[in-house]
């Protein structure tokens, strides 16, 4: 293999020398299966230090276009771009509005970023796996930690600087990673206070959700709270809610889907109205929300800015915390 690394260039010596085999490999000087020149070998060839041979190949394996194979050396496993990013994405679920930030995500991180994505379900036993799994198999690590129990030590397992956390921050985790997320205490607070004036016209506010299959932030409950002590205005948090119970006079936060779908049904049986009967609001926005019903009040998060603002950390190679805006669609249904 004819190399030729040059003390001149701007490049380190060591991206040279995987530069050139990677074109050695793409050109077909070299192919899967072939050996490498040792440390050692490398060093007399191409008159460079054992650290840099060492930094190459560290490179090159990291990316998984060469492997190690104690005993007998180094050799070619694959053709891979040394500017491709492979990334695990671990999200909690796929639902209409993860699927916006997904999709932003994705096309903002371009062609030379591998992604690899799998769900856990708000299950931290899961979580803990998946993740144990994919640590040293990626380059760059994207999750999602939904979770009301403390994962810190899962999210140690992966190096600071290839981590981002994204749509939440556990509390007290304190490693430098990114991160874009949302806050999700002052945002709730903030939203329920710029609706006041219509939450005024009923009685209480329930927030109503299923606590075996949907994640509720604790922080979005604490704003919650905050907002109904400063207005002295009624706020129930009610994680197993029986649908049929709604009442004439009151509003109705739906978390999911499932019971946003429930509600209406349910409201439709009773002969009540929705947005004068009854009101109804429901978190994070989807396209189907803008048209359901003549639209359904959402407190939501920018998904879509929340994709592009990770890509652009990821690109940058840029360690910085965000919280993402919230952000209030007033309809027909308050």
């Amino acid at each position: 293999m004819n190399l030729k690394v040059e003390t001149t260039f701007a490049s380190t010596l060591y991206n040279q020398l995987a530069m050139q085999i990677i074109e050695a490999i793409d050109t077909n000087k070299l192919r899967v299966g072939d050996r490498l020149p040792s440390v050692n070998q490398a060093c007399k060839l191409y008159n460079i230090s054992r650290d840099t041979v060492l930094s190459a190949y560290k490179l090159l394996q990291e990316k998984q276009i060469v492997v190690a194979i104690q005993g007998k050396g180094f050799f070619v496993n694959q053709k891979r771009d040394i500017d491709s990013m492979r990334v695990f994405v671990l999200f909690d679920a796929m639902n209409q509005y993860k699927e916006t930030l997904y999709r932003t995500l994705t096309e903002s991180l371009g062609e030379k970023y591998e992604i690899s994505i799998s769900f856990h379900y708000y299950n931290a036993e899961l979580f803990d796996t998946m993740v144990s799994n994919a640590v040293g198999h990626y380059d760059y690590y994207i999750l999602m930690p939904h979770f009301n129990c403390d994962v810190r030590k899962t999210l140690d397992k992966i190096p600071a600087e290839r981590l981002l956390l994204l749509d939440a921050f556990p509390h007290g985790y304190s490693a430098n990673c990114s991160a874009v997320y949302q806050d999700f205490q002052n945002d709730s607070y903030e939203g329920l206070k710029s609706i006041y004036n219509k939450l005024s016209r009923y009685e209480a506010l329930h927030i109503i959700y299923n606590d075996r299959f949907q994640y509720m932030p604790e922080g979005y409950k604490i704003g919650a709270y905050r907002f109904a002590g400063e207005f002295g205005y009624k706020v129930t948090i009610e994680p197993r809610f029986d649908i049929r119970n709604i009442e004439r006079g009151h509003c109705y936060m739906a978390i999911s889907e499932r019971d946003l779908a429930s509600f209406i049904k349910q409201a439709k049986e009773y002969e009540l109205k929705i947005g004068e009967d009854v009101g109804l609001m429901s978190l994070d926005d989807t396209p189907l929300k803008e048209v359901l019903i003549g639209g359904v009040t959402t407190l939501t998060t920018d998904f879509g800015l929340m994709g592009e603002q990770a890509a652009k950390l990821i690109h940058n190679r840029q360690i910085e915390r965000i919280a993402n805006p919230w952000r209030l669609h007033d309809r027909e249904s308050l």
